[in-house]
């Protein structure tokens, strides 16, 4: 049997609840040459009767393997892998039907790019879109860009070159053993940026699911020593980058860990956060980036009141309801 064109790893770890509708994301693709290969990083809960569904689906294999962390999951997909483009895929987001075809077809328009990737835009545990106002301008994403501002933003928004990956040796799972995991896909994307800049696809693609037990949020100060080992990474081994990219990381980063060290009652961290980021940072707003961030945020913050709309409802400019196939009441197997 031929190769497909595409691989796709989904690592899991107790996320049977949430899996079946990442599944059917995929499975609503129009790039159709895939193969789903389902990594479950020692889960615990009913993971087997989550996927019973998708009995007979033949592009869809599940291996496991003792719990590694989501490095080390992810880097047992790319080890599955057959394909020549490798995307992954966290076991509670969702894809637009066209991300696949999207970024393929701009990675095979820009042949140095090592990956492209699509926005993101968040989602809740019901399946419902939270207010995320986008960018009006496409970001700076070359190394010093995404350094700056990380606007891929997650683990579940690119498509990679199989062969970029392997040249950087994958994930890297020493972050977890240095008590820093959960910053992974950043210190990818930045590593394979130092070589090429990646090709943006300037569509909302990646439904990114914020919950409050997910990684970052639920252990904001893991999550911040996440990020600071992978600057401190980034400083050793990465090409030369401005003081002021480094300072503007810092101002996003501890933006975005903001609310959940708040909603922790760290009240002291959350006043620290606040100095690192404009007393030692004055000169943020000359970023157009962290400029634009911030105008999201407010706006975000503006509508919160807004009642909140159901994926499976949403129809776009020529009628079409590209999220039809999410359950319509919440994340479901």
């Amino acid at each position: 049997m031929a190769n497909p064109e595409i691989s796709i790893a989904v690592p899991t770890y107790n996320s049977a609840w949430s899996i079946g509708d990442t599944i059917r994301s995929v499975l609503a693709q129009q790039f159709a040459d895939f193969e789903l290969i389902i990594v479950d990083d020692g889960s615990t809960d009913d993971l087997e009767n989550s996927l019973r569904a998708f009995e007979g689906e033949p592009r869809l294999r599940l291996v496991r393997q003792a719990n590694a962390g989501l490095a080390g999951a992810r880097n047992r997909g790319l080890a599955e892998a057959r394909a020549t483009l490798v995307a992954f895929l966290d076991a509670d987001d969702i894809w637009h039907p066209a991300f696949l075809k999207r970024t393929r077809d701009a990675l095979l328009a820009n042949k140095a790019a090592p990956f492209a990737y699509a926005y993101s835009f968040r989602i809740d545990r019901q399946n419902r879109l939270l207010s995320t106002p986008g960018w009006t301008t496409p970001p700076r994403h070359d190394f010093e860009g995404l350094l700056a501002v990380n606007s891929v933003g997650n683990g579940s928004a690119s498509l990679f070159r199989r062969t970029a990956l392997e040249s950087v040796g994958g994930f890297d799972s020493s972050l977890r053993d240095r008590g820093a995991q959960g910053a992974e896909d950043w210190k990818l994307c930045l590593q394979l940026a130092a070589v090429a800049p990646p090709v943006l696809v300037p569509e909302p693609l990646v439904g990114y699911r914020l919950l409050p037990e997910s990684m970052s949020q639920s252990d904001p100060v893991r999550q911040l020593r996440a990020v600071r080992t992978v600057l401190a990474d980034i400083r050793k081994t990465g090409p030369t980058a401005s003081e002021g990219a480094f300072r503007d990381a810092r101002t996003t980063l501890n933006g975005w860990l903001l609310p959940a060290v708040l909603r922790k009652g760290e009240v002291k961290l959350a006043a620290r956060l606040l100095t690192e980021s404009y007393l030692l940072n004055p000169l943020w707003f000359r970023s157009r980036e962290l400029r634009s961030l911030h105008w999201q945020k407010l706006k975000a913050a503006l509508h919160s009141g807004n009642g909140p709309v159901a994926l499976a409802d949403l129809t776009e400019p020529d009628g079409g309801q590209p999220y039809s196939f999410l359950s319509p009441v919440g994340a479901a197997s």
